[in-house]
């Protein structure tokens, strides 16, 4: 029976290493997440009693429920606008030369290099200079084209996986160019377009930015916590900010785990 080694400096450093990267990532939600259960409005240790006061709160809260409400729209807005176009734009890329659609999903990863401030700044200017006043919708135009390139790549990734001689095969035996989409094309590709649907989502319920320079006096979510972040942090604020780790952390998972299931097929 052969005796287990000793842990070197080295693994023992690695182990540290990274105990300390998850701590930095994870500790700060931590604290926020306890504290948003302290029945004490002081932000100190111990925590003596956790209570649910300050999530009943937000319930009462109509500036909070206003904000979720607009988050919501934006999210699904961005959702179903960005999966059709994303949808429309991968379908026609396929279509494309293989040179040309390797320039193509190069240039459509491009944009997300950009700082989200130059869309901010960008789309204020264009607003304000055709007289467009700010709102939720300009903010959901927003929303769409940050988030388009997300759903154009992960579909397109998913129909580069695609055996088109089904389609051939199906035309061969009389299905129109619709039908043969509806009953081959899209099932195998729906769990990418649902997963990049709600990613989109997802960044669309956490995204700030944009959300600052063009959606006026509506305040969504995040623009709620700028807000009430410069009147002092409170167990109130943190558990707005549980809420929206909540939301974007659910809609990430399920968005994580349709595009693996996609990759699975």
């Amino acid at each position: 029976m052969k005796r287990k080694s000793p842990i070197s400096f080295k693994n023992l450093a690695g182990i540290l290493y990274v105990g300390f990267f998850l701590a930095f990532l994870f500790v700060p939600l931590i604290v926020m997440i306890l504290f948003s259960f302290n029945s004490s409005p002081r932000l100190s240790f111990p925590i003596h009693s956790l209570s649910l006061s300050w999530y009943r709160a937000l319930i009462d809260d109509e500036l909070f429920l206003d904000a979720f409400r607009r988050t919501l729209f934006l999210g699904l807005g961005t959702a179903i606008a960005s999966g059709i176009i994303g949808l429309l734009a991968a379908l026609g890329l396929v279509r494309l030369k293989l040179r040309v659609r390797t320039i193509a999903m190069g240039l459509a990863a491009v944009p997300l290099a950009f700082p989200a401030l130059l869309y901010a700044i960008a789309l204020a200017f264009f607003f304000n200079k055709i007289g467009v006043g700010f709102s939720l919708w300009t903010t959901l135009l927003g929303h769409v084209i940050l988030t388009m390139p997300f759903v154009f790549l992960i579909v397109g990734s998913a129909l580069e996986r695609f055996q088109f001689s089904m389609l051939e095969a199906a035309r061969d035996l009389g299905a129109g160019p619709f039908h043969a989409f509806r009953t081959i094309t899209l099932p195998h590709i729906l769990p990418a377009v649902v997963g990049a649907m709600l990613l989109a989502m997802a960044i669309s319920a956490d995204e700030f930015v944009v959300a600052f320079f063009t959606a006026g006096q509506a305040k969504t979510l995040p623009m709620l916590l700028y807000g009430r972040l410069n009147l002092g942090i409170t167990p109130a604020l943190n558990a707005v900010g549980v809420v929206l780790l909540v939301v974007t952390t659910l809609l990430a998972a399920l968005a994580a785990r349709s595009t693996r299931f996609q990759v699975e097929r």
